[in-house]
């Protein structure tokens, strides 16, 4: 039994492993088949299933970072959607967000001011707004 174990060990000592991506799949694979409604949508867990295996006995290091890389730069387009958001719905109490129309650069005008003459700070474009 141990030199069964040393050999399995041997072998996947240049894995790749699990990382971020192969989590997200994995749960994904999991939450698909646990609401297999459909026989395509079982097809499709259990082939992202067999991709997580493969990401984690995989030998090519590098691919694999490159693939990490594109997903975490996808979640962080992400974050700051939402970031933006919620910033944007925290701020709505106080202040009015105009876009310019020249350049669409998104100006923050303090409310109940009146109106007022902007300056874009960006295009230099002036417009009048009610703020």
């Amino acid at each position: 039994m141990r030199n069964f174990l040393d050999r399995i060990r041997y072998y996947f000592r240049d894995c790749y492993g699990i990382d971020k991506l192969s989590t997200c799949i994995l749960v994904l694979s999991v939450i698909l088949s646990f609401i297999s409604f459909n026989r395509y949508v079982e097809l499709v867990a259990f082939a992202l299933l067999v991709y997580v295996i493969f990401r984690t006995i995989s030998r090519n290091k590098y691919k694999r970072y490159q693939e990490l890389a594109a997903f975490n730069s996808f979640l962080f387009k992400i974050q700051q959607k939402f970031y933006s958001i919620k910033t944007s719905f925290s701020q709505r109490k106080d202040y009015k967000i105009l876009k310019c129309p020249n350049c669409s650069q998104k100006l923050r005008l303090p409310r109940n001011k009146g109106k007022v003459t902007i300056t874009c700070s960006k295009c230099g474009t002036k417009f009048k707004a009610k703020s």
